[in-house]
């Protein structure tokens, strides 16, 4: 019997979700948790997943399309049966979509329009372009017209990188603009950014992206509904720079680069299995607790932030770890993140330390209970054995969920992430 597979909540207060690319054709075999599309977010692009198997019968909503969550976007059934109920599908989605409160100002999206064309052609034809946010702003602010540049995105979207190295034709400058696609979030996020403010005049209105107005939703939903505490710590991590600076210079040539932060997530998930209530999430009826430690580790640039997850880092080494967050980052980038790892977060770390910050609070990212906020590893004068001397010290303020953990356990929490630094040989075990 054939199944819909249907536009999946993928994060935190998602409404709807833009099928990016089928990595399917009709007629193809799927298997069960096989990718099957990407579709891309308020924040980035995810790797959409069949949670059934057979032969892709029918794609129902094209690449480019805007789909509410919960509406369908293929079929999927046994191989020569006939899928006679597309077409009611569509026509249900339509009326779905017309009474609905939720307004959906993009044309792209139009069963009733799908129904009647059998293709949709993504391209300067329908005036539509798949390009990043970033880059339409800079292309906007450059006077770039989108036609004329080349995308190396999936599905030929055009990225930052695409505009920066783009040579105008000067010949070609006249091409008629293409409008903006508000509903194409990032699919580049990087820890190293130097903002571009975007111009403005003095008292002119901004418009919101839609990746702002999703953070929006979701950090005033967390403060109004999670009763937020902060404990902060420092920690002496001269040991720990210490341990890593032997550890690269040992196996560099293995490709082997420890970071600061691969330091941090260890001894996280460490202090987890220790305190395993920072590892869970409140319920009406009580505290769930997960069964996996998923660290989520907040990517940012100039507009906003994302928080994948490693997914089940429990018995980790800390190289394993390291070679994790790397790969998360590097799929961050090109729009490989799969849904788990999109929305799958059972605890956060947010390390703004590159950008020579001392200290700050974070929000907690719900369903999640706690994060951790660390700053920059600074030079400061510590007393070492009742001596002053010199020391690299890093704050680190972890913020809890008051309904699940009391202030006393979130410095225990802190305080066992404190020593695991402090005696970094123990995250080698």
């Amino acid at each position: 019997m054939a199944t819909e597979l249907k536009m999946p909540q993928m994060g935190y207060d998602m409404e709807e979700g833009t099928v990016v690319r089928w990595l399917k054709e009709e007629g193809s075999t799927v298997t069960r948790n096989e990718a099957v599309a990407e579709i891309e977010t308020d924040k980035a692009v995810v790797e959409f997943e069949s949670d059934s198997e057979g032969v892709l019968l029918k794609i129902v909503a094209p690449e480019g399309t805007i789909v509410p969550v919960g509406q369908t976007i293929a079929v999927v059934g046994s191989a020569g049966e006939e899928v006679s109920d597309v077409s009611d599908i569509l026509i249900e989605q339509a009326t779905a979509t017309n009474d609905s409160e939720t307004e959906n100002s993009d044309p792209a999206y139009d069963p009733k329009q799908f129904h009647e064309t059998a293709e949709v052609i993504i391209g300067p034809a329908t005036g539509r372009i798949l390009a990043t946010p970033i880059a339409r702003r800079i292309a906007e602010e450059r006077g770039i017209s989108l036609a004329n540049v080349p995308g190396s995105g999936p599905g030929g979207r055009i990225t930052k990188k695409d505009i920066e190295e783009y040579e105008p034709n000067l010949a070609s400058q006249s091409a008629t603009p293409v409008p903006s696609e508000t509903t194409i979030p990032k699919e580049t996020f990087t820890k190293n950014v130097e903002p571009v403010p975007a111009p403005f005049m003095s008292g002119e209105k901004q418009p919101i992206s839609r990746m702002r107005q999703q953070i929006a939703r979701v950090t005033v939903k967390s403060k109004t509904e999670k009763p937020h505490f902060y404990v902060s710590a420092e920690i002496n991590m001269t040991d720990a720079m210490s341990l890593r600076r032997q550890i690269n210079d040992q196996l560099k040539d293995d490709g082997v680069r420890l970071t600061v932060n691969d330091l941090i997530v260890k001894a996280c998930i460490q202090a987890l299995q220790k305190y395993p209530k920072f590892n869970a999430y409140y319920q009406d009826d009580g505290i769930q607790y997960n069964d996996k430690i998923n660290i989520a580790v907040a990517i940012a640039d100039d507009e906003g932030l994302i928080v994948p997850a490693i997914i089940d880092c429990g018995e980790k080494s800390l190289r394993q770890v390291s070679q994790m967050i790397k790969n998360l980052a590097e799929r961050s980038s090109n729009g490989s993140l799969s849904s788990q790892e999109y929305t799958g977060g059972t605890f956060a770390i947010s390390n703004l330390g590159m950008f020579d910050v001392s200290s700050f609070v974070a929000i907690i990212h719900p369903p999640q209970s706690a994060v951790l906020a660390v700053g920059t590893v600074s030079e400061k004068p510590i007393v070492v054995d009742g001596e002053i001397t010199v020391g690299q010290v890093m704050t680190a303020t972890i913020s809890a969920d008051h309904r699940i953990v009391d202030g006393a356990e979130g410095a225990q929490f802190l305080i066992e992430v404190k020593r695991l630094l402090q005696s970094p040989t123990s995250l080698m075990v």
